[in-house]
């Protein structure tokens, strides 16, 4: 009975541990994930209105606001792209956590052993449950044949 006792109080300390850990780190991938986005987009749009000259056609645009503009969009659809797989990633990390955790969650649940009075209310409400099927029922019955 003891051995029990010290084994959940271990598993209870272990997750308290790792839940005080992932908020640090599944704020940061997403703080930087966002960065990357504004960074990404903005240069784009840089890179798009160094090249906007060239394709508008103004005399005063140059070939070299043309590559440099290239560059920049290049760069910027890079660093958006890698940021988005990072949140997916990051999330798909998170889901799988959590799925991992009610699984354990569940297993635990099953591991633990009733008492004979929490096994007699789950045989009371087992009685209820159906005594309130048998009159919805027989409450159905009635309505339909009172059409």
């Amino acid at each position: 009975m003891e051995e029990t006792k010290d084994e959940n109080n271990e598993v209870k300390q272990k997750t308290e541990a790792t839940q005080n850990e992932s908020p640090v780190q599944e704020e940061s991938p997403a703080r930087r994930s966002l960065l990357w986005i504004f960074a990404g987009g903005y240069l784009v749009y840089t890179g798009y209105r160094l090249c906007e000259g060239i394709i508008k056609g103004t005399d005063d645009a140059s070939k070299g606001f043309l590559a440099a503009g290239g560059i920049f969009i290049v760069i910027g659809a890079v660093l958006l792209v890698k940021a988005v797989r990072n949140l997916a990633k990051a999330g798909a990390e998170k889901a799988s956590e959590q799925e991992t955790a009610a699984r354990k969650m569940i297993e635990e649940n099953a591991k633990k052993k009733m008492s004979i009075s929490e096994r007699a209310h789950l045989a009371e409400n087992l009685d209820d449950a159906e005594e309130s099927e048998a009159e919805e029922t027989s409450g159905k019955a009635d309505n339909s044949s009172a059409e």
